[in-house]
């Protein structure tokens, strides 16, 4: 009940002090999770960097490095 409660009280601030951009969905495809994007300059995309951010950057390397791979002659 306490946690509710706080939950609640910080959506009714972010809520109250105009700050309902902040709020946000997680940019991951596969994750639906929202958070408050506390960043200084509101470019937080992931609701966690740890897991949500590193699993699609970790994805989108190994994407460009199969890329190259094919692209090199005898490769």
């Amino acid at each position: 009940q306490h946690l509710a409660a706080d939950c609640g009280m910080a959506l009714a601030f972010v809520l109250v002090s105009g700050e309902l951009d902040r709020l946000r969905r997680c940019s991951a495809p596969d994750c639906r999770r929202a958070f408050i994007d506390l960043s200084r300059n509101r470019s937080r995309r992931y609701c966690d960097s740890r897991t949500c951010g590193n699993r699609l950057h970790v994805a989108a390397y190994r994407a460009r490095r199969r890329e190259s791979e094919e692209a090199t002659p005898g490769g």
